[in-house]
């Protein structure tokens, strides 16, 4: 059991990692909906 307790700590740390650096990525790559400059919906 004490080996199952850390494979769960570990895959729960390498998923928490991924989903972290899934954010930052959307972050970079979002698509802007919003005309900064005539501030109108960009299709």
């Amino acid at each position: 059991m004490i080996g199952l307790e850390k494979t769960k700590k570990e895959l729960k740390s390498i998923y928490n990692k991924q989903l972290s650096e899934d954010k930052l990525s959307d972050q970079i790559s979002m698509k802007e909906y919003i005309d900064p400059f005539t501030v109108k919906m960009v299709k």
